[in-house]
């Protein structure tokens, strides 16, 4: 796992390891329990493997023979939807996207944000894999009004407002919302997680992933605070928000609030749950769900909780429609119930060796590894070398020395400790020694070892700096004449902060040590009480070694009683049918691969089961794009001519069964199914549509290119086709599939001009003469009218657009685009002429063949 590559974007990377610290501190795989089979270090480490990506940005794989290209999925902070290139195949894969723009977040990418055409890159895909646990209709304002409506009543009545959220998905949007409505409000919000205000760190140094108004915001509180005392204006700064050590707190604290707490889920070990057992038998109180959970009722009391919530509000006010609140009063009953009790005695004392004995072996690995790595080095120069007297000088010293490898792998799991110890403490001593050493500029001693041999040993010598030269002599550094207390504060800490970075491995806790300048004798600000509140919370949560804790299972079952408020309003940040089926149709896939709705419960109808919604939907599309698609046909056998008409006459044939757009396949996937996308290989059928050829250098030397649209080119060409199938079957019966499937390659030998003719005539097929040239042609282009209309006026001939496009040319002849559906746009639309037939008639249509290209 180690060796696989590992991409995302930075704000899923930083904001992805916040989430996965929160969900296994959750299950207790993580921190101070007994059961725990990782540290917070090992998920850091993880994380940063990965390779950061921004949007749009293309990255070839597996020697190019992939391109992947993450874009802005507009749902989360960082997410993306992919597009994987491979050959003639594109593949869009987005499970989960926004097509609206939240408070903070752009709308997804799908549509150039300028012209609001969807992206070139992204057009007709081979397949387009995308979720159906859908959001609401309701557009976004009226949303984020209802859920400020409800907190406002909520608070007015002297309650809490308990909102189960994502950390790393739609927190910040809620914070976001909460944040701007109350302003200065002396309400407090309260947030409580396993990691504290870390999401909150990250997020404020992620600006430029956000949307343009919300920098424009931030902008604006920044020049505003230079001029006054009011230092929390910022968005997403962790001073906005409240603690608690334990969420037994809440039932001391009396009066409104706004209670934000990890773990959209409530299931046992989660905050959420916690909060919801100190805070779900007021009366006053409010449970406000913003997300669906993707378990179901059985799993989930999130899922139980909306279940609960349609119903009552069907029998209430006959509908379930984002914003109503209902009287809850009823019992879940839970099993599986957890409870954190301190480890003592012999389990205390077999813990900590446990996890010192863990962490000194991880330690002894890593040097190992580094080791293994300087003597692989060192091996490469040895090789390099060609004496022989090395090679003997090596070999003894071999022979009288073990390797260090050998030792270390050979020691008993006793004597790791002293290994390990005094390897850290050396290797830790030599390398300040040689950074402290280059830092100032002074010579540095090497030692010369049989395993590092140069080809002539002699006393390194590093020279200093390149002194610079201009018109006016040596070029003098002002850093070597300033003084120490010249260096300004913003300096100073950045200096300690980039020391506290590269030194401190421990990436959690550690805000006592930076605003100290450790290492750095430089003294700061004091830590404010919320800065020590949370380096509490994480080191009671997330520190392995302080006081550990054991989970006791609790057998029996309990009921969670509830007596307040409930309501639902969707914030989950996803797309709605209606954009779903524009962005389905502006792509054009061949292939749409509908994922099914994790959300869906089994208590309600199917109405909230995004699945079978979904595809009645596109199947009804599809049959009303073949009643326009006859309609299309019925109006080309018209009098009008038309392009479509015009690419007929020129290519000898009439529109036959590939000519209109191809109908898109829509597949319903499955868990633990596998889906095939393509044509069945059946007995005399082929399985391709699209395929790559391999031209022969002498067709590529007489090619003749050209131009279509400015942006591509064309050129007919005449040759053989040769196939070659290197999985061909040793079987004595063959079928076209043996011979033309996925792995078949195509090459094509040059033939001349004439030779193709000539079995073309020997074969019996007719060939169409035109003007004066033979041989089959196709017109391939667009025809754009403003640029018809200039061509038109070069030929001395009149042409002005009068009233809703149409292109009048002498007064006689009418030209005008026209669209067939929704998904025709001015790229996609045809044409057609109207007029008496005559000179200018066929002018027009000699001017219209002129702008088209022909293979």
């Amino acid at each position: 796992m180690s060796k696989i590559p590992i991409y995302s974007t930075l704000p899923v990377n930083q904001l992805g390891r916040v989430s996965t610290v929160e969900f296994y501190r959750s299950k207790g795989v993580l921190g101070p329990l007994k059961d725990a089979l990782m540290e917070v270090d090992e998920v850091d480490d993880w994380f940063d493997k990965a390779v950061p990506l921004k949007y749009s940005q293309t990255l070839s794989l597996f020697e190019n023979k992939m391109i992947i290209t993450p874009y802005n999925a507009g749902h989360t902070l960082g997410g993306t939807f992919w597009c994987i290139t491979k050959r003639l195949e594109k593949v869009i894969y987005a499970p989960s996207w926004n097509h609206s723009k939240d408070s903070f977040l752009s709308s997804s990418s799908f549509l150039s944000a300028s012209t609001g055409n969807p992206l070139s890159q992204l057009m007709r895909p081979t397949v387009l894999i995308t979720n159906t646990d859908l959001g609401s209709n309701l557009p976004h304002k009226k949303r984020a009004e209802k859920f400020l409506q409800l907190m406002d009543a909520t608070l007015a009545n002297g309650g809490a407002v308990v909102l189960p959220t994502s950390l790393s998905g739609r927190f910040l949007e809620l914070l976001h919302l909460v944040d701007h409505h109350l302003q200065s409000q002396p309400i407090p919000v309260y947030f409580l997680s396993y990691s504290g205000t870390k999401v909150l760190n990250y997020a404020s140094s992620l600006l430029e992933w956000m949307s343009t108004l919300l920098v424009k915001e931030w902008e604006a509180a920044s020049s505003a605070s230079m001029n006054s005392t009011n230092k929390n204006n910022f968005p997403f700064d962790p001073s906005k928000v409240d603690l608690l050590l334990d969420p037994k707190e809440l039932i001391q604290l009396s009066g409104p609030k706004i209670v934000l707490c990890a773990g959209i889920d409530m299931n046992s070990g989660d905050v959420s749950f916690e909060v919801l057992k100190y805070l779900c038998l007021d009366q006053k109180n409010t449970v406000l769900l913003t997300e669906k959970t993707h378990f179901g009722a059985d799993f989930s009391i999130n899922a139980q909780l909306f279940t609960d919530w349609v119903r009552l509000s069907r029998e209430k006010y006959g509908n379930a429609e984002d914003g109503l609140a209902i009287g809850y009063e009823g019992t879940i009953s839970l099993r599986g119930l957890s409870r954190e009790d301190p480890l003592s005695g012999s389990e205390l004392t077999s813990f900590q060796e446990r996890i010192n004995h863990q962490r000194k072996k991880k330690l002894f690995e890593q040097v190992r590894d580094r080791k293994n790595q300087n003597l692989l080095n060192a091996d490469n120069l040895e090789e390099e070398d060609s004496s022989s007297d090395d090679g003997e000088d090596a070999e003894s010293s071999d022979e009288e020395m073990p390797t260090t490898t050998e030792t270390e792998a050979g020691a008993m799991p006793g004597a790791i400790d002293t290994n390990v110890n005094a390897i850290v403490t050396q290797d830790a001593f030599v390398a300040d020694q040689v950074k402290q050493t280059l830092d100032d500029e002074l010579p540095l001693d090497v030692k010369i070892t049989h395993k590092l041999k140069p080809r002539q040993a002699m006393f390194p010598y590093i020279p200093p700096h390149k002194r610079k030269f201009d018109d006016y002599g040596e070029v003098i550094d002002i850093k070597d004449y300033q003084r120490a207390e010249d260096l300004t504060n913003a300096k100073l800490i950045l200096d300690s902060k980039r020391k506290f970075e590269q030194e401190d491995k421990l990436k959690w806790g550690n805000d006592d040590d930076r605003r100290s300048g450790r290492g750095g004798g430089i003294q700061t600000n004091r830590l404010t009480p919320q800065e020590t509140l949370n380096n509490q919370i994480l080191q009671k949560n997330l520190h392995t070694l302080f006081q550990p804790r054991k989970r006791v299972i609790v057998t029996k079952t309990q009921d969670l009683k509830f007596r307040c408020s409930l309501s639902f309003v969707d914030l989950a940040g996803l797309v709605d049918l209606r954009s779903l089926s524009l962005i389905v149709s502006s792509l054009k896939p061949y292939n749409l691969v509908l994922l099914p709705d994790p959300s869906k419960t089994a208590d309600l109808d199917e109405e909230y089961d995004g699945l079978p919604a979904v595809k009645k939907m596109f199947e009804q599309l599809q049959a009303m794009q073949e009643k326009e698609q006859n309609k299309l046909s019925l109006l080309h056998s018209s009098r009008a001519l038309s392009l479509v008409s015009i690419r007929g006459g020129l290519s000898g044939h009439s529109s036959g069964k590939y000519s209109g757009p191809s109908r898109m396949a829509i597949h319903a996937a499955d868990y633990e199914t596998s889906l095939k996308i393509g044509v069945d290989e059946q007995e005399d059928s082929l399985a391709l549509t699209n395929f790559e050829v391999v031209l022969e250098d002498e067709i590529v030397d007489t090619l003749k290119w050209q131009k279509v649209d400015g942006n591509y080119r064309v050129a007919p060409a005449y040759g053989e086709l040769e196939l070659h199938n290197p999985h061909m079957p040793r079987k004595k019966a063959k079928t076209v599939p043996d011979y033309i499937n996925p792995s078949t390659q195509f090459s094509l030998k040059y033939i001349s001009k004439e030779e193709f003719m000539k079995r073309q005539t020997e074969a019996g097929q007719a060939i169409v003469q035109q003007e004066g040239s033979s041989g089959p042609k196709f017109a391939i282009g667009n025809i754009r009218l403003p640029e018809l209309k200039r061509k038109l006026i070069a030929k001395e001939m009149n042409a002005e657009f009068k009233g809703e496009g149409t292109l009048v040319v002498n007064g006689k002849i009418a030209i005008r685009k026209v669209t067939y559906g929704s998904i025709d746009g001015d790229d996609t639309g045809d044409i057609e002429i109207d007029g008496t037939v005559g000179p200018l008639y066929y002018k027009v249509k000699a001017c219209i063949k002129e702008m088209l290209a022909y293979i």
